[in-house]
Protein backbone atom coordinates (compact mmCIF):
# COMPACT_ATOMS: atom_id res chain seq x y z
CA UNK A 1 0.00 0.00 0.00
CA UNK A 2 0.89 3.96 -0.60
CA UNK A 3 1.30 6.33 1.96
CA UNK A 4 -2.56 7.64 0.96
CA UNK A 5 -3.87 4.06 1.32
CA UNK A 6 -3.93 3.46 -2.06
CA UNK A 7 -2.72 -0.36 -4.15
CA UNK A 8 0.84 0.20 -4.38
CA UNK A 9 2.24 -0.09 -8.36
CA UNK A 10 3.79 -3.16 -9.97
CA UNK A 11 6.11 -0.30 -11.19
CA UNK A 12 7.90 2.73 -10.29
CA UNK A 13 9.72 4.16 -12.99
CA UNK A 14 12.79 6.59 -11.69
CA UNK A 15 13.32 9.41 -13.93
CA UNK A 16 16.32 11.27 -12.63
CA UNK A 17 16.59 14.52 -14.64
CA UNK A 18 19.50 17.57 -14.92
CA UNK A 19 18.88 19.99 -17.23
CA UNK A 20 17.05 17.78 -19.66
CA UNK A 21 14.45 20.17 -20.95
CA UNK A 22 14.95 18.98 -24.58
CA UNK A 23 14.63 15.08 -24.38
CA UNK A 24 12.75 14.69 -20.89
CA UNK A 25 9.02 15.29 -22.69
CA UNK A 26 10.25 12.53 -25.09
CA UNK A 27 10.68 9.99 -22.10
CA UNK A 28 8.20 11.02 -20.54
CA UNK A 29 5.72 10.41 -23.45
CA UNK A 30 6.99 7.05 -23.87
CA UNK A 31 6.44 6.08 -20.40
CA UNK A 32 2.54 7.45 -20.66
CA UNK A 33 2.46 5.02 -24.17
CA UNK A 34 3.30 1.82 -22.20
CA UNK A 35 0.46 -0.49 -22.81
CA UNK A 36 0.51 -1.68 -19.29
CA UNK A 37 -0.78 0.88 -16.96
CA UNK A 38 0.09 -0.24 -13.41
CA UNK A 39 3.13 2.07 -12.56
CA UNK A 40 4.01 5.27 -11.10
CA UNK A 41 6.97 7.74 -12.42
CA UNK A 42 9.31 9.79 -9.71
CA UNK A 43 11.00 12.84 -11.71
CA UNK A 44 13.64 13.75 -9.54
CA UNK A 45 14.79 16.98 -10.86
CA UNK A 46 18.19 17.66 -9.36
CA UNK A 47 18.75 21.67 -9.72
CA UNK A 48 18.23 21.83 -13.04
CA UNK A 49 18.61 25.24 -14.09
CA UNK A 50 16.69 25.06 -17.55
CA UNK A 51 12.97 24.50 -18.11
CA UNK A 52 13.40 20.69 -16.82
CA UNK A 53 11.20 21.21 -13.51
CA UNK A 54 8.46 23.31 -15.01
CA UNK A 55 7.85 20.53 -17.86
CA UNK A 56 7.95 18.23 -15.41
CA UNK A 57 5.74 19.52 -13.37
CA UNK A 58 3.27 20.10 -16.48
CA UNK A 59 3.34 16.40 -16.77
CA UNK A 60 2.25 15.36 -13.48
CA UNK A 61 -0.53 18.18 -13.48
CA UNK A 62 -1.84 16.21 -16.54
CA UNK A 63 -1.69 12.62 -14.92
CA UNK A 64 -1.54 11.85 -11.25
CA UNK A 65 0.71 8.68 -11.87
CA UNK A 66 3.54 11.32 -12.11
CA UNK A 67 4.82 12.97 -9.17
CA UNK A 68 8.04 15.67 -9.41
CA UNK A 69 10.57 15.94 -6.61
CA UNK A 70 12.99 18.75 -6.81
CA UNK A 71 16.34 19.21 -4.70
CA UNK A 72 19.71 20.67 -5.04
CA UNK A 73 21.77 19.20 -6.83
CA UNK A 74 23.25 15.95 -5.93
CA UNK A 75 24.75 14.05 -8.82
CA UNK A 76 23.31 10.89 -10.53
CA UNK A 77 23.52 8.86 -7.13
CA UNK A 78 21.95 11.27 -5.12
CA UNK A 79 19.06 11.37 -8.07
CA UNK A 80 18.59 8.08 -7.85
CA UNK A 81 18.59 7.46 -4.43
CA UNK A 82 15.76 10.10 -3.84
CA UNK A 83 14.14 8.40 -6.60
CA UNK A 84 14.30 4.94 -5.29
CA UNK A 85 14.04 5.79 -1.33
CA UNK A 86 10.38 7.31 -2.17
CA UNK A 87 9.42 4.82 -4.67
CA UNK A 88 6.25 2.46 -3.72
CA UNK A 89 6.50 -0.09 -6.53
CA UNK A 90 7.21 -3.30 -5.80
CA UNK A 91 9.78 -3.37 -8.81
CA UNK A 92 11.83 -0.36 -9.87
CA UNK A 93 12.69 0.61 -13.34
CA UNK A 94 15.52 2.85 -13.72
CA UNK A 95 15.05 5.46 -17.29
CA UNK A 96 17.27 8.16 -17.50
CA UNK A 97 15.91 11.07 -19.07
CA UNK A 98 17.15 10.86 -22.47
CA UNK A 99 16.16 7.58 -23.08
CA UNK A 100 12.86 5.60 -23.96
CA UNK A 101 10.76 2.76 -22.90
CA UNK A 102 9.24 1.22 -25.64
CA UNK A 103 5.41 0.44 -25.42
CA UNK A 104 5.62 -2.80 -24.62
CA UNK A 105 8.77 -2.36 -22.22
CA UNK A 106 6.70 -2.58 -18.91
CA UNK A 107 4.35 -5.51 -19.74
CA UNK A 108 6.64 -7.37 -20.89
CA UNK A 109 8.83 -7.15 -18.16
CA UNK A 110 6.07 -7.97 -15.50
CA UNK A 111 5.40 -11.08 -17.37
CA UNK A 112 8.89 -11.92 -17.67
CA UNK A 113 9.12 -11.78 -14.11
CA UNK A 114 6.11 -13.53 -13.12
CA UNK A 115 7.60 -16.44 -15.74
CA UNK A 116 10.98 -16.05 -13.88
CA UNK A 117 10.50 -15.75 -10.34
CA UNK A 118 13.59 -16.08 -7.65
CA UNK A 119 16.00 -13.64 -9.53
CA UNK A 120 15.86 -9.58 -8.45
CA UNK A 121 17.67 -7.99 -11.47
CA UNK A 122 15.92 -8.36 -14.85
CA UNK A 123 17.03 -7.11 -17.85
CA UNK A 124 16.50 -6.99 -21.50
CA UNK A 125 18.24 -6.32 -25.07
CA UNK A 126 17.56 -2.79 -26.61
CA UNK A 127 18.88 -0.36 -28.96
CA UNK A 128 21.87 2.69 -29.44
CA UNK A 129 20.41 5.37 -30.62
CA UNK A 130 21.62 8.52 -32.34
CA UNK A 131 19.00 10.53 -33.26
CA UNK A 132 18.22 10.79 -36.86
CA UNK A 133 19.74 7.63 -37.49
CA UNK A 134 18.44 4.06 -37.57
CA UNK A 135 18.84 2.18 -33.97
CA UNK A 136 20.94 -0.47 -33.69
CA UNK A 137 20.53 -3.42 -31.59
CA UNK A 138 22.59 -3.85 -29.05
CA UNK A 139 23.26 -7.69 -28.87
CA UNK A 140 23.28 -8.60 -32.47
CA UNK A 141 21.90 -12.15 -33.03
CA UNK A 142 25.21 -14.45 -33.45
CA UNK A 143 27.57 -11.89 -31.62
CA UNK A 144 28.61 -11.97 -27.60
CA UNK A 145 31.13 -10.78 -25.27
CA UNK A 146 30.51 -13.84 -22.88
CA UNK A 147 32.12 -16.94 -24.08
CA UNK A 148 29.46 -18.97 -22.30
CA UNK A 149 26.29 -16.88 -23.93
CA UNK A 150 27.47 -16.41 -27.84
CA UNK A 151 23.58 -15.40 -28.80
CA UNK A 152 22.27 -13.15 -26.75
CA UNK A 153 20.16 -11.94 -29.02
CA UNK A 154 18.28 -15.31 -28.65
CA UNK A 155 18.24 -16.85 -25.41
CA UNK A 156 16.55 -15.97 -22.30
CA UNK A 157 19.58 -16.53 -19.63
CA UNK A 158 21.57 -15.51 -16.57
CA UNK A 159 24.76 -13.55 -16.02
CA UNK A 160 27.20 -13.92 -13.18
CA UNK A 161 29.27 -11.34 -11.72
CA UNK A 162 32.57 -11.98 -13.25
CA UNK A 163 30.43 -11.94 -16.91
CA UNK A 164 28.60 -8.10 -15.64
CA UNK A 165 32.89 -7.71 -14.12
CA UNK A 166 33.78 -8.16 -17.80
CA UNK A 167 31.22 -6.07 -19.70
CA UNK A 168 27.97 -4.33 -17.81
CA UNK A 169 24.65 -5.96 -19.35
CA UNK A 170 22.93 -3.57 -21.38
CA UNK A 171 20.62 -1.69 -18.27
CA UNK A 172 18.70 1.22 -20.03
CA UNK A 173 14.78 0.40 -18.49
CA UNK A 174 16.57 -2.44 -16.14
CA UNK A 175 14.00 -3.60 -13.57
CA UNK A 176 14.63 -4.77 -9.87
CA UNK A 177 12.81 -5.69 -6.74
CA UNK A 178 12.72 -2.96 -4.29
CA UNK A 179 14.38 -4.40 -1.69
CA UNK A 180 17.40 -4.52 -3.56
CA UNK A 181 18.24 -1.01 -3.50
CA UNK A 182 18.57 -1.14 0.80
CA UNK A 183 20.16 -4.34 0.41
CA UNK A 184 23.19 -3.02 -1.65
CA UNK A 185 22.97 0.46 0.48
CA UNK A 186 21.73 2.49 -2.52
CA UNK A 187 23.63 3.96 -5.06
CA UNK A 188 27.41 5.23 -4.09
CA UNK A 189 27.74 9.14 -3.93
CA UNK A 190 31.28 10.04 -5.17
CA UNK A 191 32.02 7.62 -8.25
CA UNK A 192 31.74 8.12 -11.85
CA UNK A 193 29.42 5.42 -12.92
CA UNK A 194 26.84 5.16 -10.52
CA UNK A 195 24.45 2.08 -12.15
CA UNK A 196 27.52 -0.15 -12.98
CA UNK A 197 28.48 0.09 -9.38
CA UNK A 198 25.11 -0.79 -8.16
CA UNK A 199 25.28 -3.67 -10.41
CA UNK A 200 28.61 -5.00 -9.57
CA UNK A 201 27.67 -4.59 -5.47
CA UNK A 202 24.32 -5.94 -6.21
CA UNK A 203 25.75 -9.13 -7.61
CA UNK A 204 28.51 -9.36 -5.16
CA UNK A 205 25.77 -9.16 -2.56
CA UNK A 206 24.40 -12.41 -4.10
CA UNK A 207 21.45 -11.12 -6.54
CA UNK A 208 20.89 -13.02 -9.51
CA UNK A 209 20.49 -11.91 -12.95
CA UNK A 210 18.01 -13.04 -15.59
CA UNK A 211 17.98 -11.52 -19.10
CA UNK A 212 15.30 -11.18 -22.05
CA UNK A 213 16.57 -10.80 -25.55
CA UNK A 214 13.83 -8.61 -26.51
CA UNK A 215 14.56 -5.17 -27.07
CA UNK A 216 12.56 -3.18 -25.27
CA UNK A 217 14.14 0.15 -24.99
CA UNK A 218 16.17 2.83 -26.96
CA UNK A 219 19.16 4.32 -25.23
CA UNK A 220 20.21 7.71 -27.15
CA UNK A 221 23.75 8.54 -27.42
CA UNK A 222 24.76 11.98 -28.01
CA UNK A 223 28.27 14.09 -27.10
CA UNK A 224 26.78 15.65 -24.05
CA UNK A 225 26.69 12.28 -21.80
CA UNK A 226 28.64 11.25 -19.28
CA UNK A 227 29.73 8.03 -21.29
CA UNK A 228 30.90 10.22 -24.16
CA UNK A 229 34.11 10.73 -22.36
CA UNK A 230 35.73 6.99 -22.90
CA UNK A 231 38.86 7.79 -20.94
CA UNK A 232 36.75 8.81 -17.99
CA UNK A 233 35.01 5.71 -18.62
CA UNK A 234 37.59 3.61 -18.75
CA UNK A 235 39.08 4.84 -15.23
CA UNK A 236 36.06 4.68 -13.34
CA UNK A 237 35.65 1.15 -14.82
CA UNK A 238 38.97 0.63 -12.94
CA UNK A 239 38.18 2.45 -9.81
CA UNK A 240 34.83 0.34 -9.56
CA UNK A 241 36.55 -2.97 -10.01
CA UNK A 242 39.34 -2.11 -7.48
CA UNK A 243 36.78 -1.32 -5.02
CA UNK A 244 34.91 -4.53 -5.86
CA UNK A 245 38.07 -6.33 -4.80
CA UNK A 246 38.59 -4.57 -1.76
CA UNK A 247 34.72 -4.62 -0.44
CA UNK A 248 33.62 -8.58 -0.89
CA UNK A 249 35.19 -11.70 -0.72
CA UNK A 250 35.43 -12.47 -4.04
CA UNK A 251 35.75 -16.16 -6.04
CA UNK A 252 38.87 -16.64 -8.22
CA UNK A 253 36.84 -16.36 -11.11
CA UNK A 254 36.01 -13.19 -10.37
CA UNK A 255 38.99 -11.93 -9.16
CA UNK A 256 39.78 -13.01 -12.61
CA UNK A 257 37.92 -11.09 -14.50
CA UNK A 258 38.66 -8.06 -12.43
CA UNK A 259 42.16 -8.77 -13.46
CA UNK A 260 41.45 -9.63 -16.99
CA UNK A 261 38.97 -6.10 -17.39
CA UNK A 262 41.67 -3.79 -15.73
CA UNK A 263 44.13 -4.96 -18.11
CA UNK A 264 41.72 -4.91 -20.65
CA UNK A 265 40.47 -1.45 -19.90
CA UNK A 266 44.32 0.10 -19.47
CA UNK A 267 44.85 -1.40 -23.31
CA UNK A 268 41.87 0.99 -24.19
CA UNK A 269 42.90 3.82 -22.39
CA UNK A 270 47.04 3.27 -23.82
CA UNK A 271 45.11 3.10 -27.47
CA UNK A 272 43.39 6.44 -27.07
CA UNK A 273 46.97 8.06 -26.44
CA UNK A 274 48.68 6.34 -29.41
CA UNK A 275 50.29 8.60 -32.28
CA UNK A 276 47.36 7.16 -34.38
CA UNK A 277 44.51 8.78 -31.83
CA UNK A 278 41.12 8.07 -32.52
CA UNK A 279 40.49 12.02 -33.19
CA UNK A 280 42.08 11.77 -35.85
CA UNK A 281 42.90 8.42 -37.78
CA UNK A 282 40.90 5.97 -36.43
CA UNK A 283 37.97 7.81 -39.33
CA UNK A 284 40.37 6.64 -41.71
CA UNK A 285 40.08 3.43 -43.55
CA UNK A 286 42.56 0.64 -42.34
CA UNK A 287 42.34 1.72 -38.78
CA UNK A 288 38.83 0.57 -38.58
CA UNK A 289 39.99 -2.94 -39.32
CA UNK A 290 42.75 -2.51 -37.41
CA UNK A 291 40.32 -2.04 -33.99
CA UNK A 292 38.17 -4.92 -34.83
CA UNK A 293 40.91 -6.78 -34.52
CA UNK A 294 41.70 -5.82 -31.44
CA UNK A 295 38.21 -5.08 -29.99
CA UNK A 296 35.86 -6.93 -31.79
CA UNK A 297 33.55 -5.98 -34.05
CA UNK A 298 30.64 -4.96 -32.17
CA UNK A 299 32.73 -3.13 -29.41
CA UNK A 300 34.65 -1.79 -31.98
CA UNK A 301 31.88 -0.31 -33.90
CA UNK A 302 30.02 1.33 -31.04
CA UNK A 303 33.50 2.96 -29.61
CA UNK A 304 33.69 4.01 -33.65
CA UNK A 305 30.01 5.90 -33.37
CA UNK A 306 30.80 7.14 -30.02
CA UNK A 307 33.76 9.04 -30.89
CA UNK A 308 32.21 10.11 -33.89
CA UNK A 309 29.29 11.20 -32.33
CA UNK A 310 31.49 13.09 -29.58
CA UNK A 311 33.51 15.21 -32.02
CA UNK A 312 30.51 16.11 -33.99
CA UNK A 313 31.31 14.38 -37.34
CA UNK A 314 28.46 12.98 -39.39
CA UNK A 315 27.92 9.74 -40.86
CA UNK A 316 29.56 10.98 -44.33
CA UNK A 317 32.84 11.91 -42.03
CA UNK A 318 31.96 15.52 -42.06
CA UNK A 319 31.65 17.66 -39.25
Amino acid sequence: MTSGGAPAPRFSVVVPAFNAASTLAETLDAILAQTFTDWECIVVDDGSTDQTPHLAETYADKDLRIRVIRQANQGTAGAYNTGVSTANGELVVICSADDVLLPEHLSTMSSFVAQEPGHDIYTSNGYFWWPGDSPEVFYPSGEGDWADSPTLADTICSLELADVIRLCFYSVGATYRRGLYAAVGGYRHGVYGEDYDFWLRAMASGARHRYLPRPLSLHRVSRTQKSASLEVVYRSDIRLLTDLQHDFELSEADQRAIAESIQQRERKIALLHRPWRLDRDLLVPGAKAIAIRIMGRRRSRRIYRLVKSALGISRSGRP
